[in-house]
C-alpha cells in the first residue's frame, strides 16, 4: 500500500520501535483525522541507515515536512542504489531513513 507522504505531516511520533534481526523499524503515529485522534502504524522493511540529530523538545515530535530528495549518505556498506530514502523534519530534529519497501500495517 501507497502512503500518502503529505497525510503524515502534522502527525506526532509516539513510539519507535527497530528489529535488528529483519532490519524493521516500526513507527507509531497518532494523526489528527477530522478532530478525532487515529493512530498509525508504519513498518519499514530492509532499513539500512537511520540517524537521527535531536534538539531539546517537549512532548512528542511532530512531523513538518517529509522530503524523498536526500543527500548522500556517508556510509561504505550495502550501497543500492535503488533503496528509497526519507529525510523528515521534526519538531525535535531531523531523521534520516534508508529503506527498500514500507506500508501502514495494523
Amino acid at each position: 500500500m501507497t502512503i500518502d507522504i503529505d497525510s503524515l505531516l502534522g502527525a506526532e511520533i509516539v513510539r519507535t520501535e527497530e528489529d535488528s534481526k529483519t532490519q524493521t523499524l516500526y513507527v507509531t503515529l497518532l494523526l489528527d483525522v477530522e478532530g478525532q485522534d487515529n493512530e498509525c502504524r508504519l513498518q519499514f522493511n530492509q532499513v539500512t541507515h537511520y540517524s537521527r540529530s535531536e534538539i531539546s523538545y517537549e512532548g512528542y515530535p511532530v512531523i513538518l515536512e517529509i522530503s524523498e530528495e536526500v543527500q548522500d549518505i556517508d556510509k561504505n556498506f550495502d550501497i543500492d542504489h535503488s533503496r528509497k530514502r526519507f529525510k523528515i523534519d521534526t519538531t525535535s530534529g531531523i531523521i534520516v531513513l534508508e529503506f527498500g519497501s514500507y506500508e501502514i500495517v495494523d
